[in-house]
């Protein structure tokens, strides 16, 4: 199997995938793929028998773990004794951890808001993995996308064998110890303590780099700092990977050397402490691929052993897989395998070609973006465009300064604490530096290109071409190099093109919880248009309670779905009135997406919250329409006519902005938070007002939708946009009795997440996200 090895790990993954996703279909590509082996002479009879054993051992390993991952708890307990099994997340007035439920032997997620900052301190100071409480509280299912294309919180959950929430009613310490340690929770609880120490003695900016770079663990990064290494494609920087391992395998080895150990010696202790790395560092994917790809290494050394590194990342890949199956679906597990494989099957063209240093960087730079092309869109909907400059700045200063600065402020502080004043200016600021600079290349406007998610096809297409391609550069095909060059355009221009080919629009009624926000978005790409953007209801909080990174739908379900469409501007925002929970989540929007016009309705006083909303566009340029009854535009045989507010009023509700719409064959009515007095002058206004479909104003509250306007629509179906569970019992009974007294057709996105009208000039149907 020498050489083969590759081979077999796209083997255990159809097999894999058979289990997880569709027997039939990748039971036959594996027999495709094998078939294509032997047509081309890569394999003969007996690597075709080895194959079929690798692609049964896998398909029962997947079988086991889907087997197994299953719940024995109903739901209904109410006492729990639990251990802490991973790293407890401090953030605010909120802890988030995992733990093991004695007597299941489960895994759960676990959450509990503080009482009080006294409270948190206490429990800060105490609670770390392998900490056994028994304490009271209550199960919940972990919720599913609501939205298209949006993070599936469930399936994530369930990958990793968990199926509840326990959320912790009150946290009484009396009813906790400290279990006796192994060496696995005695090392999850030291990465703690120390991530805390870095808190402490650098603060939140300083410690939140230094806790990513020493133990992977990213969660402290600030969402603004996060952003803009994702936006210029140096976010891998961030995490532990081959890069980190590498340089500080090599550190050590060296240090030993000096020290006057021999070779033998210094290889056997680092194979013993990269799995204690691995650990220490939060076992990452990228970590476990990289240790146990430099274990492979030193061991196949000392028993003089010919092996490629192309065998020793197949068996590496396998082994993660056997050890765990659902691994796969990680976004970092596919981007670790993904790049390493590219970077092996590249590396003799790369050093063949090019001479300097910088070329040869460059070259390494697009490589990894086009190895993770695919993964990048499907996971997370654009790319960087600036990725291979960003990355030429990035690494050496990541990699020559900022990492070794860091292991030296960090192993000072233990040795010598008195004596980290000397290095702690230098490092200030050269994480400020890197800050600094991620933030002024994420700012470029061409710095990253949005694409939207790929379907499964266009996909396949984009690995079949970048497989391709690497291939026909390792080989230089004769004749052929250029064509190869030339595929690798082919899916990105088709997926560019796809939505101006398209004769479908949609009017999706995003589930941003307690909120509003629709997007309308016209056949051929003729027009997207945004009603409101969600929001988040503020409340005060003290300073300990603030969180680093608060829910925003906006920016966490929005921005994201707007993303994975391909939406990359918005023709128009209408901002129907000022609401948070309808223009909350416009900040996001304005820092991400270019808008060509925003409109506002004509009020009086402006709250706080537009006034920031329309200073920040104003900044940025965008066209500001204040507006009221009587404007419209047309667009690919699709009318819009904004039919309220008629004045200025000072209720913000009465004052929304009212949208009429002809779309899909359908005439629609967008109320925003419009009550009974704006229904009754709107009618008053406009007698003749009919609307097949009608969003139902202010969330279904009873002071809307009321029995005259709703005889005077006739509508035949109504969206109320509402959250589940809501603090405010919307949509109010007496309204959902009203539309059913009237046989409309009702969805709602407390129930049935996001509410997709698709449509051609012929007409559209209705589809809700979840049935």
């Amino acid at each position: 199997m020498k050489g083969k090895l590759f081979y077999a790990a796209v083997v255990s993954l159809f097999a894999l995938l058979g289990i997880f996703e569709n027997l039939i279909l990748y039971g036959l590509a594996f027999l495709l793929f094998c078939w294509l082996l032997a047509r081309t002479g890569k394999i003969s009879s007996s690597h075709f028998v080895h194959f079929l054993v690798i692609y049964i051992v896998f398909t029962g390993a997947g079988a086991y773990a889907k087997n197994a991952n299953d719940t024995a708890m109903g739901g209904s307990e109410r006492k729990f004794t639990i251990e802490f099994t991973s790293s407890v997340l401090f953030d605010g007035d909120r802890l988030t951890s995992r733990a093991l439920v004695y007597g299941y032997d489960e895994q759960v997620a676990v959450r509990h808001i503080f009482r009080s900052e006294k409270e948190a301190k206490m429990i800060k100071a105490f609670v770390s993995p392998g900490t056994v409480c028994t304490l009271p509280g209550s199960l919940s299912r972990p919720g599913q996308a609501r939205n298209p294309n949006s993070f599936d919180y469930s399936k994530h959950l369930r990958r990793n064998n968990i199926h509840w929430i326990l959320k912790l009613e009150e946290f009484d310490l009396s009813a906790c110890s400290q279990r006796q340690q192994n060496l696995y929770t005695s090392l999850l609880k030291w990465r703690q303590n120390e991530v805390h120490r870095l808190e402490e003695v650098l603060g939140d900016e300083n410690a939140a780099i230094a806790a990513a770079l020493l133990f992977g663990d990213r969660q402290y990064i600030a969402p603004d700092d996060a952003a803009s290494y994702e936006r210029n494609g140096t976010v891998h920087l961030l995490a532990i990977s081959g890069l980190h391992v590498g340089l500080l395998a090599g550190m050590v080895f060296y240090l030993l050397l000096r020290a006057g150990w021999t070779r033998e010696r210094a290889e056997f202790l680092l194979i013993c402490l990269l799995p204690v790395y691995a650990i220490v560092t939060g076992l990452a994917p990228s970590v476990c691929r990289a240790v146990l790809m430099m274990m492979m290494f030193l061991l196949t050394r000392r028993l003089r052993l010919r092996i490629s590194s192309l065998d020793i990342l197949s068996i590496a890949l396998m082994l993660l897989l056997l050890i765990s199956p659902y691994s796969f679906y990680a976004p970092g597990f596919q981007l670790s395998f993904a790049v390493s494989a590219s970077l092996i099957l590249s590396s003799s063209p790369i050093f063949s070609m090019f001479d300097s240093y910088l070329s040869k960087m460059a070259a390494v730079s697009f490589v990894a973006q086009l190895a993770s092309l695919p993964i990048l869109l499907f996971h997370f909907y654009e790319i960087s465009l600036i990725s291979v400059l960003a990355n030429l700045l990035f690494v050496p200063l990541f990699s020559f300064l900022l990492l070794p600065l860091v292991i030296l402020f960090y192993l000072v502080s233990k040795a010598m604490p008195d004596a980290v004043a000397l290095i702690l200016p230098l490092l200030d600021y050269l994480i400020h530096f890197a800050n600094g600079m991620s933030k002024s290349l994420a700012a470029i406007p061409a710095a990253s290109l949005v694409m939207g998610k790929p379907e499964t096809p266009l996909l396949a297409l984009y690995l079949f071409v970048i497989l391709v391609f690497l291939l026909g550069w390792e080989r230089r095909f004769k004749g052929k190099w250029k064509v190869c060059k030339l595929m690798v355009l082919m899916p990105v221009l088709i997926q560019l093109g796809i939505p101006y080919m398209s004769p479908y629009g949609k009017v999706v009624f995003i589930d941003v919880g307690q909120g509003d926000s629709i997007l309308i978005t016209l056949p051929f790409n003729q027009g997207n248009y945004l009603i409101d953007t969600g929001g988040r209801l503020l409340f005060e909080k003290e300073g300990w309670q603030k969180r680093k990174k608060e829910f925003e739908p906006g920016r966490d379900i929005v921005l994201p779905y707007l993303k994975s469409e391909g939406i990359r501007k918005l023709d128009k925002l209408i901002l129907t009135h000022g609401d948070a929970d309808h223009i909350g989540g416009a900040a996001a929007l304005l820092d991400e997406l270019e808008i060509a016009q925003i409109l506002i309705p004509i009020a009086g006083e402006r709250g706080e919250l537009e006034r920031k909303v329309l200073a920040n566009a104003r900044q940025k340029g965008i066209d500001i329409l204040e507006t009221g009854a009587a404007r419209g535009w047309e667009k690919g045989g699709n009318s819009f006519v904004i039919v309220s507010p008629f004045e200025k009023l000072e209720d913000k509700n009465e004052g929304s902005i009212v949208l009429w719409a002809e779309l899909g064959g359908k005439t629609w009515l967008f109320t925003g938070d419009l009550g009974e007095s704006g229904e009754e002058e709107l009618l008053q206004r406009i007698p003749a007002l009919k609307a097949d479909i009608l969003k139902v104003g202010h969330h279904g509250s009873k002071s809307s939708t009321s029995q005259g306007f709703l005889d005077a629509l006739a509508p035949e179906a109504a969206i109320v946009s509402a959250g589940d569970g809501n603090l405010y019992g919307h949509p109010h009974l007496e309204v959902m009795e009203r539309l059913s007294e009237r046989k409309i057709r009702v969805y709602r996105t407390d129930k049935q997440g996001a509410i997709i009208f698709k449509f051609d000039s012929k007409g559209g149907t209705f589809r809700p996200w979840i049935p």
